[in-house]
């Protein structure tokens, strides 16, 4: 038979002459060669699909083989396929092919299987061809318990971890939520994985804090000469109470943000900052030790107790040598987005001069409205767009409300659709507090976003 004859007989067995058997998954089975015990046709293409159970193994055994011999079986031949993949080709009754069938059984690491049986009319003599069984084997998957990251737990105590059971993951702390999905499902490889087929090691989820919310949500007060804050209301305002005094933000439960000016010249010290309280003499605050104070790479530095004559990149990041315990009375604000417009008010706070030169022992809260910088006086100090300006009638931050927070919505607004974000930091002002003609100064958090997740990310 020449090559060309062969190859359009091929062609037309592919399209004429396919049987397919499609079988529901079974624990075992049998396949045999058509007409089995009887010899087999000439001219055939046939197919089986063989498939046990998810989670299990296939083990294919034969029972009988009688094909046609030839070089290669290039004749008649029976193929066995997984995932595409031709892994055996036989023929005849013996093979030194140490995985000729008849030396053991065949196993496959996937579910299933297919066979394919060809053969020609070249066959001299009648061969009864083969049959085989199957059977699923080995234990069905079990995904195992799996390790759960700090703060996590499962949903469900105990649930069942084999193939196609589902679990589910929350947060210990309902400070905490999730940052991506928390449910995943055994599959067949012995990986939990997610909806989008993401394995759990590879999107293992984590609890991030709840930012911006509050515990009280009721409007009032003034920073200079105003009223105190209740318990929990602005609850990521900590203080740093002795020199120097100057407040900070609590983003995360390891980092806070704070003006680059209050910590420059004390970025090898330990610094100890008090969160959890609204009176600077509280005996019992939360203690929050630093373990980095990082000041941003474009601020000019001066020093300790040393006057800056420019405030562009008044920003620093703080980081604490030990996870802050959330709580009702501590917890962080949330970070604005890129593309936020700025807001027309906000709500400052801090333990700052209230009034002459006396500290306000207690932590002060206010509504203040931004401006454009046109709109402000910044005497003899430089401006950048790296700033706003806020203040209205005896409004105003004050000394010692450094690195403390502007922020929106305006305290009493905030919801869980809608959390406080930190817009702006205390930076600088002129020397007298809430004077009418003179507003302070922030420093733009927006602008520093990616500088804020790098750092943060990198240590």
């Amino acid at each position: 038979m020449s090559v060309m004859v062969e190859k359009v007989l091929i062609i037309c067995l592919l399209w004429a002459c396919v049987v397919v058997c499609e079988c529901e998954p079974a624990m075992f089975g049998e396949v045999s060669s058509p007409q089995y015990p009887q010899p087999y046709p000439a001219d055939i293409l046939e197919q089986w699909d063989l498939e046990v159970p998810q989670g299990y193994q296939i083990q294919l055994t034969f029972n009988h083989l009688d094909i046609e011999p030839s070089p290669n079986c290039c004749h008649d031949s029976l193929k066995i396929v997984s995932d595409k993949k031709v892994l055996w080709k036989f023929c005849g009754q013996n093979s030194t092919d140490r995985f000729h069938p008849g030396n053991k059984p065949i196993v496959v690491s996937a579910n299933r299987l297919q066979l394919f049986f060809l053969t020609d009319d070249s066959n001299p003599k009648s061969h009864m061809g083969f049959n085989a069984s199957y059977q699923a084997v080995g234990d069905a998957v079990d995904c195992g318990n799996p390790e759960l990251p700090e703060l996590v737990e499962l949903s469900e105590k105990d649930p069942p971890t084999t193939y196609l059971k589902q679990i589910s993951f929350k947060c210990k702390s309902q400070y905490y939520q999730l940052d991506n999905t928390g449910n995943f499902t055994c599959n067949a490889d012995g990986n939990w994985v997610s909806d989008s087929g993401q394995k759990l090691t590879e999107d293992l989820p984590k609890c991030v804090p709840v930012c911006g919310m509050n515990s009280e949500v009721y409007f009032g007060g003034r920073v200079f000469g105003g009223k105190p804050a209740s318990l929990g209301q602005i609850p990521w305002q900590i203080l740093h109470r002795l020199n120097p005094r100057g407040g900070a933000s609590l983003i995360s439960d390891y980092w806070a943000l704070t003006a680059a000016h209050v910590v420059d010249g004390y970025e090898e010290n330990t610094m100890n900052w008090l969160g959890g309280l609204i009176d600077s003499q509280d005996k019992n605050p939360v203690i929050m030790e630093t373990e980095k104070i990082i000041i941003h790479p474009n601020y000019q530095k001066v020093g300790k107790n040393e006057q800056p004559n420019k405030f562009d990149n008044d920003i620093a990041l703080i980081k604490m040598s030990a996870r802050v315990t959330l709580g009702p009375n501590i917890r962080p604000v949330c970070l604005p987005n890129k593309t936020d417009e700025l807001v027309a008010e906000g709500t400052i706070s801090g333990f700052g001069r209230k009034e002459e030169k006396r500290i306000s022992r207690y932590l002060l809260h206010g509504l203040v409205e931004i401006y454009s910088l046109d709109e402000c006086d910044p005497g003899d100090l430089p401006v950048t767009n790296n700033m706003f300006c806020a203040g209205g009638d005896h409004i105003d931050s004050c000394q010692g409300d450094d690195g403390g927070p502007l922020f929106s919505p305006v305290l009493g607004y905030g919801s869980p659709d809608k959390p406080y974000r930190l817009a702006g930091i205390v930076s600088w002002g002129p020397a007298g507090c809430g004077n009418k003609s003179f507003k302070g100064y922030y420093t733009k958090v927006q602008n520093y976003l990616d500088w804020i997740k790098e750092t943060m990310e990198k240590n």
